[in-house]
């Protein structure tokens, strides 16, 4: 990867998530004009648009509350915050890399943050962390992709430290062991599935209502606030914000038909939408962080550590 590549990936983990994109016109911010209606048309629904049963949305729903962990501790702790950043950002740059799929990068976000919110980390270990996100975005892997580097290459961008195969794999099974091997989680990308496979809608407007909600949840799943949502909250505050961002003539109406196919009520789903807007509003592209040259960490520090 060029020097300059380098840099410009650094310097936000928005621009980062860009060549999961590639070969795509520029049509703005999520790929729309402000106030178009070329892509989507006036409207992104299409009439008796939810006549299925919804067995299925039950069963999300249900799901992902047994997984659901409430995870503010995230939140209040300052330290582990900072750590989980560098944590999304470093396995982002990762997934770049390899050209995984988003699905991917979704499932280590959550893995990590499961993870953390159970198992106590201790404070004189700094490179806990990173081993944790080694280890997490090494098991997504596993479970979506068809083609995994070695765990070595896996570490290919710069971090603090560097950790051998073993010390690994050894994360890896604590990792699962603490999340209960459940490795199969509902995620916000499951309800938008479940949303566009009931769309009577062209494959092109599928697809491209899907890039836009993959888009905007990659960039906000790397602030710790959105942790504290359910993935149908989080879901259904970014589609929203997709179908304001597109432009529709009847914004609202589709707004609150997909509420109401959702089952949920607005204002259920009022503070998530808030914090988007406040996110996006805030977030400025340029986010330089220094990475210092890697450090090994011994085998025998880290299974002490873990074991």
């Amino acid at each position: 990867m060029a020097s300059q590549d380098r840099e410009i990936q650094m310097q936000s983990p928005v621009l980062v998530l860009d060549a999961l994109y590639c070969e795509e016109e520029d049509l703005g911010e999520y790929g729309c004009e402000e106030g178009s209606d070329s892509v989507m048309g006036p409207s992104i629904f299409s009439e008796n648009l939810f006549d299925c049963e919804d067995d299925e949305l039950v069963r999300l729903f249900s799901k992902e509350k047994e997984a659901f962990l409430g995870q503010t501790g995230l939140m209040a702790d300052g330290s582990l915050m900072v750590a989980r950043r560098e944590a999304v950002d470093w396995m982002f740059r990762v997934v770049t890399h390899y050209g995984f799929t988003v699905v991917t990068s979704v499932l280590a976000v959550n893995y990590f943050d499961r993870f953390v919110s159970s198992f106590r980390f201790q404070r004189d270990k700094p490179w806990m962390s990173q081993l944790a996100a080694v280890a997490c975005l090494s098991l997504a892997a596993k479970v979506e992709e068809t083609q995994l580097p070695l765990l070595l290459d896996l570490q290919v961008e710069e971090s603090k430290y560097v950790f051998e195969a073993r010390a690994i794999q050894r994360m890896e099974l604590l990792v699962l062991s603490t999340l209960e091997w459940k490795m199969n989680p509902v995620t916000p990308l499951s309800i938008v599935d479940h949303v566009l496979r009931r769309l009577r809608l062209k494959t092109h407007l599928q697809l491209e209502f899907l890039r836009r909600c993959e888009r905007l949840l990659l960039s906000v799943i790397t602030d710790s606030r959105f942790v504290c949502y359910l993935p149908s909250v989080l879901a259904s505050a970014i589609m929203l914000h997709v179908i304001k961002e597109v432009g529709p003539y009847n914004a609202l109406d589709c707004q609150n038909e997909l509420l109401d196919v959702l089952k949920m009520s607005r204002d259920k789903v009022d503070d998530c939408y808030k914090l988007i807007v406040n996110y996006l509003a805030t977030t400025t592209s340029a986010n330089t962080r220094p990475y210092p040259t890697a450090q090994m960490v011994s085998l025998r520090r880290i299974s002490a550590a873990i074991a």
